[in-house]
């Protein structure tokens, strides 16, 4: 007998119901646990931006090599066959990947309010140390590059926490308006929209975030009132 024709060999009907639904709970844990990274590969596809990191290919491939393998033992199953060895070895084998991968917990960081604090948290320190600045030299640059070399250094050169849909981070940036009141549509989440007095005797910075469907978001306040940090040097 070769050594494959094992497979092709009837097996008991209580067997194959014990085998399915062993092997059945080992695939629906691959699963459980699989699916927010599931769920979160979806919705970075379906929106421009995304908050957080990307899906885990520690947890989907698991939970694919899982789903493959029952497949193939409900297929023999359904046959009246002995399931073959190797189906069984790769269910298994995806459920201590799994069991691995759960080990660090649910991935943070992966809603637009948190991608919006840490936005406002970086534009707040870019405030802070500007407005200090502007009241011991009463006056600020009103070059974009200077503004931009702050913003860096605050950031210690870590892109927002926000990607486009190919998991690309935005960086953080500063872009200049002509005036506080026209914020352009088209400014990606991450930017520090500034206005600066000329003479640069005051200035105003808006955060730009993200919206919980992906969308570019000046933020705002709970009433409503967008978030400006404003600075002058007779305030």
């Amino acid at each position: 007998m070769k050594p494959s024709s094992a497979a092709r060999q009837p097996a008991p009907l209580p067997l194959r119901v014990l085998h399915g639904l062993v092997f059945g709970g080992f695939t629906a844990m691959c699963l459980a646990a699989g699916s927010p990274e599931l769920l979160h590969l979806v919705r970075t596809q379906l929106q421009p931006f995304h908050p957080g990191p990307p899906p885990r290919l520690d947890m989907l491939l698991p939970m694919l090599a899982a789903l493959v393998g029952m497949v193939a033992v409900l297929v023999q199953n359904v046959r009246g066959r002995t399931v073959r060895l190797s189906w069984s070895l790769l269910i298994l084998g995806a459920l201590v990947l799994t069991l691995w991968g759960q080990r660090d917990g649910l991935v943070a960081g992966r809603t637009a309010d948190s991608a919006n604090v840490k936005i406002l948290e970086v534009a707040r320190k870019l405030h802070e140390g500007t407005a200090g600045a502007l009241r011991s030299q009463g006056a600020v640059s009103e070059d974009v590059g200077t503004w931009q070399t702050a913003l860096e250094q605050i950031s210690q050169g870590e892109p927002s926490p926000v990607r486009t849909r190919s998991f690309a981070p935005l960086p953080f940036r500063i872009r200049k308006i002509e005036s506080p009141e026209a914020l352009p549509s088209d400014a990606p989440p991450g930017t520090l929209l500034l206005y600066v007095m000329p003479g640069g005797f005051a200035y105003a910075l808006h955060p730009v975030g993200v919206s919980p469907t992906g969308e570019p978001w000046p933020l705002r306040a709970p009433d409503g009132e967008a978030l400006v940090f404003r600075g002058a040097a007779n305030p």
